[in-house]
C-alpha cells in the first residue's frame, strides 16, 4: 500500500516528478488489474486465502535472490513480535478487501478503501504519538461524510461487503503505520522478509483447509494476479523514490475509474452516482489534507 497521507515519506533518491508520476500511474493500473483478477479468481471458486497465498508466494520468489544474497541478515531483528503484528494486519487487510469483492461492486469496494489515509492518521496519532491537527480533523469529518454518501444508511440496503471494505482499509492503515515504526529499528529488506515469513503460513493453513483446485483455464488468471500484485508494489516503490509522496499519491485515485470501467465491461457492474459523489468528496478531503501537510501548516 502507498505511503499514507499525513506521514512523512522517505526523501526521494532524486527529484524527477514526471518519472515519479508515470511510475505511480503504472502502479494504479497494476493495482486495478490485480483487484479485478481477484474477482476473477473468486468466480473460479477460489478462496481469498488462496489468492493471498498466490500473491505472497510469488512476492517471495521475486525477493528471494536478495534474501539469499544477504542471508541471514534480513531475518535478524530484536522486535519479532512487532514484525508479526504488522504482517498479520497486512494479511487481515488483504483478506478483508478481497472478500468484499464477492459482496459488493468492484468500484464500491475501491471507493470505500479510499478512506485509508484517515485511518492512517488515527493510528499514527495513537501508535506514533503524532499530534492531532485541525486540518486533519476537518478532512476526516469531510471524508466520513463521503463514506456516508456511498453507504447511504437508511436509504440503501445494507451489505456486509461495506464493512469488509472499510475493515480492509483500516487494517492496511494499521500495517502501514507499524511499518513506519519498524523502520526505526530495521531496514526495508527485514520488514519485507518477515512479512512473507508470517503471511505465507497464515494464508497456507486456511487455503489448505478450504482448498479449491483451480481449473486449467484459471492458471493464466492466477499468474496475472500475482504479477500485477508484485508489479504494483514495485511501481509504487519506484514512484516514491523519484518524487514526493504528496505529489504522486493522489494519482492512485485513478483506480476508481479504471476499476469502474473494468467492472462494467467484464462483469456488467454499474457504478451508481452516489459512489462517484462520495468518492469525489473523499478524494477532495484527502488532497486538501495532503496539501496542508506539505504546505507547512501541518509541520511539527
Amino acid at each position: 500500500m502507498p505511503a499514507p497521507f499525513g506521514m512523512t515519506a522517505a526523501a526521494p533518491d532524486r527529484h524527477a516528478p514526471v518519472a515519479g508520476m508515470l511510475w505511480m500511474l503504472m502502479a494504479a493500473v497494476c493495482f486495478s488489474a490485480s483487484f479485478t483478477l481477484v474477482k476473477a479468481l473468486q468466480d473460479f471458486g477460489m478462496t481469498v486465502f488462496q489468492a493471498v497465498l498466490i500473491r505472497q508466494t510469488l512476492g517471495l520468489a521475486v525477493l528471494s535472490p536478495l534474501l539469499i544474497r544477504r542471508w541471514p541478515d534480513p531475518f535478524r531483528t530484536e522486535v519479532r513480535a512487532r514484525h508479526c503484528a504488522r504482517a498479520f494486519l497486512g494479511f487481515a487487510g488483504m483478506c478483508s478487501a478481497y472478500y468484499s469483492l464477492s459482496l459488493i461492486n468492484l468500484a464500491d469496494s475501491v471507493a470505500l478503501q479510499f478512506t485509508l489515509p484517515f485511518f492512517t492518521m488515527a493510528f499514527a496519532i495513537w501508535v506514533l504519538g503524532e499530534r492531532l491537527r485541525a486540518h486533519r480533523m476537518i478532512a476526516t469529518a469531510i471524508g466520513f461524510g463521503g463514506v456516508l454518501i456511498i453507504v447511504r444508511p437508511g436509504f440503501a440496503e445494507f451489505n456486509h461487503g461495506i464493512l469488509f471494505a472499510l475493515a480492509g482499509a483500516a487494517c492496511y492503515a494499521a500495517s502501514d503505520v507499524n511499518a513506519r515504526r519498524l523502520a526505526r529499528h530495521d531496514p526495508l529488506s527485514t520488514i519485507m522478509a518477515w512479512n512473507f515469513l508470517v503471511t505465507i503460513p497464515l494464508s497456507a493453513v486456511p487455503a489448505a483447509a478450504w482448498w479449491v483446485t483451480p481449473p486449467a483455464d484459471a492458471l493464466w488468471t492466477m499468474l496475472g494476479f500475482a504479477v500485477t500484485g508484485v508489479g504494483a508494489q514495485f511501481c509504487l516503490t519506484r514512484s516514491f523514490a523519484l518524487a514526493e509522496a504528496g505529489l504522486v499519491s493522489p494519482i492512485l485515485f485513478l483506480r476508481l475509474p479504471i476499476v469502474a470501467a473494468t467492472g462494467w465491461l467484464v462483469y456488467g457492474q454499474r457504478t451508481g452516482i452516489w459512489t462517484w459523489i462520495g468518492a469525489s468528496i473523499i478524494f477532495a478531503a484527502t488532497i486538501w489534507m495532503a496539501r496542508a501537510e506539505t504546505g507547512g501548516r501541518g509541520k511539527r
